[in-house]
């Protein structure tokens, strides 16, 4: 192929397909490619929320705090979201899992657009949506994961990771900056508008999924159905809660997944700096609305620049030691954030970490998909979305509080270093997930290696 192009272009070409993103896994699976657009829709106005409900709720209190107590109420909400789902995803239709509660978290957008347009909005609205979104959110967000692994096939599933990690940066790249520019122009009203629109769309895209069923799903008894209600509701209760404990057993016995999920609480509790970046915006940088929304999109740009030059990650043989390297490089972005009282560098910073966090849940996505059973896959799914959401739920009112005693920016330093310093130590008593390796297991995946993705593309069709 190469001898149609000039020379001098020829090592750029042969350095793009082997560097490139990876989009086989649109062209091949329908169902995956129409959960990438519902998804980059559905972010794009998320992007958008992401940036009006931390300013609308500073506005009104002029606290940090209430900003992450309102992150807060939508975490406890996202966890039971995320641990319901996890069972849903595991015993029905994951279809009607997704397209149910995508449906549901636009009542609570309408919710906040009411309240928006009232002449004085309430507090209280926004944690009430917080728990309609938050459980609703974390039901499609477990079973969309536990979907994924089904509609590729194995040896695609670092491309179908980096593509859904790109879809969430394609979708958050512009819209919080944008967020913040229409929140200071036109006020937040029009922002959940719009969010209401893109979730609506996302549902008709993803309405073109086939049906979804789990792999080992488990029958229904039918002396069950004859007992009465009572019955049928104690047994449902007990399994529901049999099935949970079997879904945390595994993730507590596997020695490389356990430790992949403590990493990600680690992340999520001391170097998550979202909440603080309004009042980070206004104390430390001396700038509005306009610059909050920047630094909510730069972590999404980072993140993008590293997903489109993904293709490489499918071919990294020491996984676990890489994702250990992009976790403490995350930390150190934010770090360097709570240092500056630069834009441009705070910007770098976010950056930064955005490149960290994609190219760390590529690893961690494959790693875990690749290594537990479909039947479980809901389940862990599901341990995956509750340990970042409790991260994340207890990681803003920390960094909040210690932005009262520290600044704004004497409490990201803080959690930067404290983040760098656990996972070290995870790292240390981490043997077998420091050890890992992904090796090639077919002679097709060899031959992905030394040609690349692109050449065998264009070989199969």
């Amino acid at each position: 192929m190469d001898r149609h192009h000039p020379a001098g272009i020829r090592p750029v070409i042969r350095w793009l397909r082997r560097h490139a993103i990876d989009l086989g896994p649109l062209r091949s699976s329908r169902a995956f490619a129409l959960i990438f657009w519902g998804r980059l829709v559905s972010i794009a106005g998320i992007g958008v929320l992401g940036t009006a409900i931390p300013l609308q709720v500073y506005a009104l209190t002029g606290s940090s705090v209430h900003v992450a107590l309102v992150a807060t109420v939508l975490g406890l909400a996202g966890f039971a979201g995320a641990l319901s789902g996890g069972l849903l995803a595991d015993r029905l239709d994951r279809r009607k899992i997704i397209l149910a509660a995508r449906g549901a978290a636009v009542a609570g957008f309408a919710l906040l657009a009411v309240n928006a347009f009232a002449p004085e909005p309430m507090l209280a609205a926004f944690h009430l949506a917080a728990v309609v979104d938050g459980l609703a959110g974390g039901i499609s967000a477990t079973a969309l994961s536990a979907t994924v692994p089904r509609t590729v096939e194995p040896a695609q599933l670092p491309a179908a990771s980096a593509l859904m990690a790109i879809s969430m940066d394609l979708g958050m790249v512009l819209t919080p900056a944008l967020g913040g520019l229409l929140y200071a122009a036109a006020g937040p009203g029009w922002l959940y508008l719009w969010v209401i629109v893109a979730s609506v769309a996302s549902v008709a895209l993803l309405w073109g999924l086939p049906e979804l069923q789990p792999g080992g799903e488990v029958q229904a008894d039918p002396q069950l159905r004859q007992a009465g209600l009572l019955p049928a509701i104690r047994h449902s209760c007990g399994q529901a809660w049999a099935d949970t404990r079997e879904g945390m057993a595994y993730v507590a016995r596997d020695r490389v997944v356990g430790p992949i999920m403590l990493l990600g609480f680690i992340q999520l509790l001391c170097a998550s700096p979202y909440v603080l970046i309004p009042e980070f915006a206004e104390r430390q940088l001396g700038l509005g609305p306009e610059a909050a929304g920047l630094l909510y999109s730069a972590p999404a740009a980072g993140a993008l620049l590293a997903s489109l030059s993904s293709g490489w990650t499918g071919r990294v043989r020491p996984a676990g030691r890489v994702l250990l390297v992009v976790l403490c490089a995350s930390s150190l972005g934010v770090l360097a954030l709570g240092l500056t009282s630069s834009l441009p560098l705070a910007l770098a910073a976010m950056a930064l970490t955005g490149v960290g966090d994609v190219l760390a849940e590529i690893f961690r996505y494959a790693i875990i998909a690749g290594r537990t059973p479909d039947r479980l896959l809901g389940r862990v799914s599901a341990v995956w979305s509750a340990q970042g959401t409790v991260g994340d739920t207890l990681g803003g009112p920390l960094l909040s509080l210690l932005a009262k005693a520290l600044g704004p920016g004497g409490a990201i330093v803080a959690g930067g270093a404290l983040a760098a310093g656990l996972s070290a130590v995870v790292a240390l008593g981490a043997r077998e997930l420091r050890g890992l390796r992904i090796e090639p297991e077919t002679p097709e995946e060899i031959l992905d290696e030394e040609v690349g993705p692109g050449i065998r593309a264009a070989e199969d069709r």
